[in-house]
């Protein structure tokens, strides 16, 4: 292969390799993919996993500090797609810390239990700042079920029983969005027995 070939050559497979990152992205790069496979399953539980510390046990807005975090629905079946945004919803731009701040969380015994956990070998955030124009912010999609949720940076170690759960952001501020899980075979509700 000649000189000329080869520089073709490299700089098409330059194209294929950096093309699809750019045209992914827009207000919102960055989403996590709903069917994008788990990194974990429960079975790759060792038991030494960790709590990242997101969030509280307490009461979080959906909105403060110029941002909002929604979810695309306040009720999903086990295994459907969720997802979630944060929107800077101020004048000017805002700065949050890494995208891999969030956590999911459980209400349990009338305080929230978050369950998506560090793998053993994980012990923290990178210290990033991402900086979002009015408008902007970032998007995170899973499947509503413990290997769904366990990708990226964390594990779900549990079952997920039906109930309420909320998706944590902690930007700072932190925010959460609430739903309900329904479906599964424990006595769960229907979503038409839901309806709000």
């Amino acid at each position: 292969m000649d000189r000329g070939t080869r520089s073709l050559a490299l700089l098409a497979l330059l194209a294929m390799v950096v093309l699809p990152a750019c045209l992914a992205g827009g207000p919102f790069a960055g989403a996590e993919a709903a069917n994008s496979p788990p990194v974990e399953t429960l079975s790759a539980c060792s038991g030494n996993e960790t709590t990242p510390g997101v969030g509280s046990p307490g009461a979080l807005p959906a909105s403060a500090g110029g941002f909002e975090l929604t979810a695309n629905r306040s009720v999903v079946e086990r295994g459907e797609p969720i997802a979630f945004e944060l929107t800077n919803v101020a004048d000017d731009r805002r700065t949050t810390d890494t995208r891999n701040r969030y956590a999911l969380q459980r209400r349990a015994g009338g305080a929230w239990k978050t369950v998506t956990l560090f793998p053993e070998e994980r012990a923290g955030f990178n210290a990033t700042a991402l900086v979002h124009d009015p408008g902007q912010g970032l998007a995170w999609s899973f499947r509503a079920s413990a290997g769904g949720f366990s990708t990226g940076k964390f594990v779900v170690c549990e079952p997920l029983p039906a109930g309420d759960y909320r998706f944590v952001f902690e930007g700072p501020p932190a925010l959460a969005v609430r739903f309900e899980l329904v479906g599964g075979s424990d006595g769960t509700r229907t979503v038409s027995e839901h309806a709000r």
